[in-house]
């Protein structure tokens, strides 16, 4: 098995995955990448971080709020298949440049035969997704259930769409991590020694 350079976490929605994400990267002395994806989205593209900001990790019509580029794009296409495109390339670039922790976007799949990654899945109960969502997002908690089905659901279309993949199927990761359980210290250890010990 070859060293592996990127941990790569896809998350339910309020399980703690881009916490866990900065833990890890910070036990290892690696960069992590989330919101920073986008910003390096909309720098490659010639558009604004907010216009990024709707088309990632969800499906929407192309018609859905029209975006004017700088130069180079084909306005016809599907607005999410041109951010998933371009957030491909600097994942890849990224993940062969240095070791990184990258969350959400499909990383896993998209370095699955490009760089050596640990393919990770953060999930947790219900009950405990929902008092995250209050504690951090100032959620209601009678709006949290419907807020984490929606969230999920636009996380498992994304993927689905762009991988064929279950986005919450076993199968598809390397490992999957109950931070629930674990707890996100817990996670981030398993996550770093598992870098670390690689071969």
């Amino acid at each position: 098995m070859a060293k592996i350079r990127v941990a790569a976490i896809q998350r339910q929605y309020c399980s703690g995955g881009r916490e866990i994400a900065k833990l890890a990267a910070k036990r290892l002395g690696i960069s992590c990448y989330d919101k920073e994806l986008a910003e390096l989205t909309a720098a490659k593209l010639g558009v604004t971080y907010e216009e990024i900001a709707k088309y990632e990790e969800t499906l929407v019509s192309p018609l859905f709020s029209p975006v004017t580029f700088r130069s180079g794009i084909d306005r016809k296409q599907n607005m999410s298949e041109i951010v998933f495109a371009a957030q491909a390339d600097i994942i890849t670039e990224l993940a062969k440049k240095e070791p990184c922790i990258i969350v959400g976007r499909c990383a896993g799949f998209i370095l699955k035969n490009n760089v050596p990654a640990l393919s990770v899945f953060v999930y947790s109960s219900q009950e405990n997704r929902m008092q995250h969502a209050m504690e951090c997002h100032d959620i209601s908690y009678e709006d949290a259930p419907s807020l984490l089905r929606k969230m999920d659901k636009k996380r498992a279309d994304y993927y689905r769409t762009n991988t064929q993949r279950e986005w919450d199927a076993m199968s598809s990761y390397d490992i999957c991590l109950n931070s629930g359980r674990l707890g996100f210290e817990g996670c981030a250890d398993i996550i770093a020694e598992m870098i670390e010990k690689s071969k």
